[in-house]
């Protein structure tokens, strides 16, 4: 199947395909019909993600529909066997923030720390290292995520950028709340029992203010809405911390810029794509590919589930010692091989992490934010 095809055929079919409740699968996507990189792809498929591919007879036996009958039942027209797929992955898919962790035990998520600690206060802010907000959860309840890069305006005001469910509280946050750094899950006990009180907690450890919340919409009476991105944004503070390197990545190099995740040619086509990279608190720098474009996904909240169209998947490459991702790297960059941002980390299984494209994340942010001049912090 064509490139094209395939984007036209999930963007037609993506929602009906995951909620068909007679079938097994965790989420659709346009992918290399071979296996692999969509960056080495020839031919495309529509591609149904699921725990564990099953025979025939374990279909029948667990009451299951194929994914070829479940593309009838949707399409109302039994799929070509080449241009169709079944992949396996792990679990449903999650948000991926460390958070409402009852302990307090620096470091819970993730293995012995790098040379650079990405789990500690940074005097000099930078992209990959660990924030949260603490509203309603502090001091009983600790957290962490990601500050995934920072944008500025044209009067000068700078913001880190994260997810929704970072900083925005799944929605529930509202402007002038503290994004602290680092997060709280990375505090010792002894740092812990220096900031007993959320007052004194914000007092030596706020670096910002939320200031934007794209919503994140759930399903209501009147339908399932779907969603793009989950992001919010937070207005840095004078404080004593610099912002001498808000372009550059904690584990070295710097953002250049951003771009889109792939091309296309002007007949719709995919000619050019690239490894991806991602720098986050809990694994830090890490080598992916793009194994999944288009992809459509339920996406379970704590409010309930949101449904996601047109998201990258991306798998780890065989070179990368562990996961792409994991808890608390939500927020998290995505760059190119070139260091220019693509994508924003918001969730993801034990195999497989999503990302929001970069371009519909600045489209909603200077939608919602109301400022068109809205670019990357240099």
């Amino acid at each position: 199947m064509k490139f094209k095809q395939a984007v036209n055929t999930v963007n037609r079919l993506g929602v009906s395909l995951v909620s068909d409740p007679e079938s097994n699968i965790r989420f659709v996507a346009v992918a290399n019909k071979t296996g692999g990189s969509i960056c080495d792809a020839v031919d495309f498929s529509v591609t149904a993600f699921v725990d564990k591919k099953l025979s025939s007879r374990q279909l029948d036996t667990n009451k299951i529909r194929s994914f070829a009958a479940t593309f009838e039942a949707v399409s109302g027209n039994s799929p070509d066997q080449g241009d169709i797929d079944v992949v396996e992955t792990t679990g449903a898919v999650k948000p991926m923030p460390g958070l409402n962790v009852p302990v307090a035990q620096r470091g819970q998520f993730g293995g012995p720390a790098p040379a650079l600690d990405a789990q500690k206060p940074f005097q000099s802010l930078r992209s990959g290292i660990g924030i949260t907000n603490p509203t309603g959860s502090y001091p009983n309840f600790l957290g962490v995520g990601t500050a995934g890069f920072y944008l500025e305006d044209d009067d000068g005001n700078l913001y880190l950028v994260s997810n929704n469910h970072v900083i925005g509280r799944e929605n529930a946050a509202v402007n002038g709340e503290s994004v602290v750094q680092p997060g709280t899950l990375d505090l010792t006990q002894n740092e812990l029992n220096m900031m007993p009180t959320m007052a004194d907690l914000i007092n030596q450890l706020e670096v910002a203010q939320v200031n934007c919340v794209v919503p994140i919409k759930f399903p209501t009476a009147a339908g399932t809405p779907n969603n793009e991105v989950d992001v919010a944004t937070a207005l840095l503070l004078e404080s004593d911390r610099t912002i001498d390197d808000i372009d550059r990545l904690t584990y070295g190099g710097k953002i250049a810029g951003i771009a889109s995740p792939y091309s296309v040619n002007a007949s719709g086509e995919l000619v050019q794509s690239s490894r991806v990279y991602k720098v986050g608190r809990t694994t830090g720098f890490t080598e992916g590919e793009v194994v999944g474009i288009n992809a459509v996904a339920p996406v379970q909240y704590t409010p309930g589930v949101a449904n996601f169209v047109n998201q990258l998947v991306i798998a780890p490459t065989a070179d990368n010692v562990g996961p792409f991702s994991d808890r608390g790297d939500s927020g998290s960059g995505i760059l190119n091989d070139d260091h220019e941002l693509v994508g924003l980390l918001y969730a993801g299984n034990n195999q497989h992490t999503f990302a929001n494209p970069i371009g519909l994340v600045m489209a909603e942010l200077r939608a919602t934010m109301g400022i068109n001049s809205l670019r990357l912090a240099q």
